[in-house]
């Protein structure tokens, strides 16, 4: 295991160990203490964002795997938006003045301290290796500790309770078998290009509901690798699986419907769900799923109500 993999392991172990548990999965990822004066990539109200900190969670992110250019500028956005996502959930906290508590904090430190020096690794070079310092590492373990704190106040059993009923098909293990059409979108696709590609998806489905067999339409028409199978896709859950807005799409069909034009970031679907396996699993089985949902829920509408009142801008070029 590398240097990287094991410093982001002993960290989310050690957050995960001192407080209640929220989700399975590590935190949403609160955005790291400015290190290097560099380049302003964005800003959030008056706290900046940049080149180095992006690159910095770039780096972090792939653990030394090779992405295509064409795929780079995309992953970067992404990454920068989650940056900004953190400065904005970052502020919200603070204005409502939810801190961690600097025994947590301590605790949590030297947990970390404790899991990289059994993994062999000098904890200066590991701090080093993630382009922090103690200091700052020690503001990122508060910072997801504030959170953690924010969201148990927010979330009970009774609410847990109440989404798995009201979603019961998200939880449960059921499952959907899909075929689809794709028309594809590329990351330099103007708007004219996808204007072309909604108006084709549009009339490829009038084709389907005038009569075209589903799976002909996929074979004839769509640009993802499942045509030469007609579109099929097989079985898959709600969560986990597809993108969600193809998922969201994909449970919300009635057996035999095709879909309205769906959107995701591969391109224009059409969505034809032709089986449903019902799912098992009880509440007290999902109990964990749903909550790590209603997390990240959580942690979006922070960063979105904060949005209302910070100023934030992307720099170009």
């Amino acid at each position: 295991m590398c240097m990287s993999r094991v410093f982001a392991f002993a960290v989310i172990a050690s957050i995960a160990a001192s407080a209640p548990v929220v989700s399975q999965e590590p935190v949403p990822q609160l955005s790291r203490p400015l290190v290097v004066p560099d380049k302003i990539v964005a800003t959030v109200g008056d706290d900046k964002i940049t080149e180095a900190e992006l690159s910095d969670a770039l780096r972090s992110r792939l653990q030394g795997q090779q992405v295509p250019p064409e795929a780079m500028k995309e992953i970067r956005g992404m990454i920068l938006d989650s940056i900004i996502d953190g400065r904005l959930v970052k502020q919200f906290l603070a204005a409502k003045k939810i801190t961690a508590d600097a025994k947590d904090i301590d605790g949590a430190l030297a947990a970390i301290k404790k899991q990289v020096a059994e993994a062999g690794v000098d904890f200066a070079q590991a701090l080093k290796a993630e382009g922090l310092t103690e200091e700052a590492l020690r503001g990122q373990i508060g910072d997801q500790m504030a959170f953690k704190k924010y969201a148990e106040s927010q979330i009970n059993d009774q609410k847990l309770q109440q989404h798995f009923a009201a979603h019961k098909q998200e939880f449960d293990g059921t499952q959907v078998k899909a075929s689809h059409v794709l028309i594809k979108l590329e990351e330099t696709s103007t708007p004219q290009d996808r204007k072309a590609a909604s108006e084709k998806i549009a009339l490829i489905r009038q084709e389907i509901v005038g009569g075209l067999d589903f799976a002909a339409a996929a074979k004839k028409y769509s640009a993802c690798p499942s045509s030469a199978q007609g579109g099929d896709l097989g079985f898959f859950a709600r969560h986990g699986q597809m993108v969600e807005p193809f998922a969201a799409a994909a449970f919300a069909l009635p057996v035999g419907e095709v879909s309205q034009p769906v959107e995701t970031d591969f391109g224009y679907h059409l969505i034809k769900v032709t089986e449903t396996k019902p799912g098992e699993m009880t509440f007290d089985m999902a109990k964990d799923s749903v909550r790590r949902v209603l997390f990240m829920d959580l942690w979006q509408n922070a960063a979105r109500e904060q949005q209302k009142t910070t100023k934030v801008e992307i720099s170009k070029g």
